[in-house]
């Protein structure tokens, strides 16, 4: 009896905890990653276990083979505060509507939406995800955009402009004109390759959360 209660409680700790972080499926990869705290991800294997933090991937896949819409890779590199120096260990957690328009998931809680999931840069500050490119909100004049996070050691998290591309009709020139200039914007030229696929490249200049902070 007593050995059933502690499992009880401890089943009931884990799941508490595990429902205060946003998990991602990286389908082609590694499976369901969660993110743990402002300074460290911490990420599950199919099976639930823990993983060594060091293996949450530079680079992941947020779709399922054969998920509706236009294929979509980003990729970037994370600089530290002096816009120059890349950091290696820094957390990027994305989350996006499907080709609709829609979050698939309830309760509000849009960051456990079924297309998210999260990178941490390698030694040269590098991040790549593959995705398909969101649709606008019903009915609305929403642009399509993609939501994230970062977070890293001395950095709690917090988060940054949405992704959004120059080529969205509901993009206007004064989000152009606000936006910063370069890889740094957050507003993407788009290219289009001889396999379909829709590429882009944001960088990413870190720094400690101020008005964007999450608590996490």
């Amino acid at each position: 009896m007593k050995d059933s209660i502690v499992g009880n409680l401890n089943r009931r700790s884990f799941l508490r905890n595990v429902s205060v972080f946003a998990v991602a499926l990286p389908v082609f990869e590694l499976g369901a990653f969660g993110l743990a705290g402002c300074n460290q991800a911490r990420s599950l294997s199919r099976s639930g276990e823990a993983m060594q933090p060091g293996s949450v991937p530079w680079k992941t896949t947020i779709v399922a083979d054969g998920e509706p819409g236009e294929p979509l890779i980003l990729s970037g590199t994370i600089y530290a505060p002096d816009g120059r120096t890349p950091l290696e260990g820094i957390n990027l957690f994305v989350y996006q509507t499907d080709a609709t328009g829609r979050y698939t998931t309830s309760g509000g809680d849009n960051r456990n939406t079924r297309i998210h999931g999260v990178m941490r840069t390698d030694s040269a500050g590098r991040y790549e995800f593959r995705t398909i490119r969101p649709g606008s909100y019903p009915e609305s004049r929403n642009p399509q955009h993609i939501h994230a996070y970062v977070s890293g050691p001395g950095y709690p998290e917090y988060w940054i402009d949405e992704y959004h591309f120059t080529d969205d009709p509901f993009v206007t020139e004064e989000m152009k004109g606000k936006a910063a200039k370069g890889n740094l914007s957050s507003i993407l030229t788009l290219k289009r390759g001889a396999d379909s696929i829709w590429r882009g490249v944001r960088d990413i200049q870190i720094e400690r959360c101020s008005r964007n902070c999450t608590g996490r």
